[in-house]
């Protein structure tokens, strides 16, 4: 016997006084609809249609049956001498036949309940299939916005990052981001401070992406707020206490990010530069032509990670024919060294040979293969007239 979520509908033939197969109708007990001649009628519950073929005019009233959408299994059956009819039937769209079921109830009930089976795991997999491209449709769309907003806030960090190449004299600047994402987590900028004096910085947000993006927007606003700020009560500003507001400022915002950062502020008429370093690395290369290329001292701690985070400030007499070269750490990524040793001996030496021409050193970095790094990779060249 079917069981209830199998309902069965038996529909005679036309012309018939009787069932085809009364030991099938006694077996399966299903609804006998002798007067129903449209699949509009069936009710819902059916899961079974049995409809039974007596002769080839039988076929035009099944069609209507084989172009209606269905939830249910339609079975044809008949007797040998239909069977030309049944092929027929069955090429048309029905999803099983039976011939002279009576001879063999027990396959037949088993052909009925497979024919059932198939067509409810059909209707399972054509459901999921839809859930599936509703699914992918609303994915699609939110792809769409996310590709929006990434282009949007692609948009706003370029339009907040500094001129390239740009000069305070006798101070040349020139710059290179390359994100390893639509966003970048590195952070380049510089401006005038008064009439003498010029601040810049790289940064490196911890993590990529839009939140690491968000952060560089952050940073740029806090710096040049504090150093204006700073300028305006007069005095030296203080780069320590800047950074220290800054750390301050981010861990307030509660959004887990921290950043490494060069911050240097130089002046044009002693060419002295101060600087701190907030747990920036690679160190910058300072070179000139009277002691060469080397690595910048100073060490300090990350900002936006700890509390109570103090800043230690350096400076320098700066060469009047100087290069300053700072990079991020996704440099590392591109230079082929095994060791990290030798990866900082390697740069400082990519440092001497291209100071001064900073499109030459982005074209090395690039031919290196820069494009194609797992992190941000970042170059900023400050260089003496």
């Amino acid at each position: 016997m079917l069981t209830p979520l199998m309902d069965a509908v038996y529909v005679p033939a036309f012309s018939a006084d009787k069932p085809l197969s009364p030991e099938l109708v006694e077996a399966l007990n299903p609804t006998v609809l002798p007067g129903l001649r449209s699949p509009a009628e069936l009710p819902q519950s059916t899961r079974l249609v049995i409809y039974e073929i007596t002769g080839p005019n039988d076929l035009f009233s099944l069609e209507s049956w084989l172009v209606a959408p269905r939830l249910y299994a339609l079975v044809v059956i008949s007797n040998d001498d239909q069977s030309e009819t049944l092929m027929k039937a069955l090429e048309a769209g029905a999803d099983e036949y039976l011939l002279n079921p009576e001879q063999n109830i027990s396959l037949a009930v088993l052909v009925l309940q497979r024919a059932v089976s198939r067509k409810q795991a059909l209707l399972q997999s054509q459901q999921t299939y839809d859930e599936l491209e509703k699914l992918n449709l609303e994915l699609m769309t939110s792809l769409d916005l996310l590709q929006q907003d990434q282009q949007a806030g692609r948009y706003v960090q370029q339009k907040m990052l500094p001129e390239t190449p740009w000069s305070f004299h006798p101070h040349n600047f020139s710059y290179m981001i390359c994100p390893s994402l639509y966003l970048s987590g590195d952070f380049v900028d510089y401006f005038p401070v008064g009439k003498h004096q010029v601040m810049f910085y790289l940064a490196d947000v911890s993590g990529h992406g839009a939140s690491s993006a968000f952060i560089t927007l952050l940073l740029r606003v806090y710096i040049r707020r504090y150093a204006k700020r700073a300028f305006k009560l007069g005095g030296q500003i203080s780069l320590a206490d800047i950074l220290a507001r800054v750390n301050s400022e981010l861990l307030e915002t509660g959004l887990g990010k921290h950043l490494t950062i060069f911050l240097g502020l130089m002046d044009s008429r002693s060419l002295q530069l101060r600087y701190c370093n907030g747990a920036h690395f690679p160190y910058p290369v300072l070179f000139d032509e009277e002691q060469g290329a080397r690595y910048l001292k100073g060490k300090g701690m990350p900002v936006g990670l700890f509390a109570d985070a103090a800043y230690e400030e350096f400076e320098l007499l700066l060469h009047p024919r100087y290069h300053l070269t700072l990079f991020s750490d996704g440099v590392f990524e591109v230079i082929k060294k095994s060791s990290l040793v030798e990866k900082e001996k390697c740069l400082l030496e990519i440092a001497t040979q291209f100071a001064g021409r900073h499109d030459a050193m982005v074209k090395h970095f690039t031919e290196l293969g820069m494009q194609d790094a797992p992190d941000d990779v970042s170059l900023l060249a400050v260089s003496g007239s």
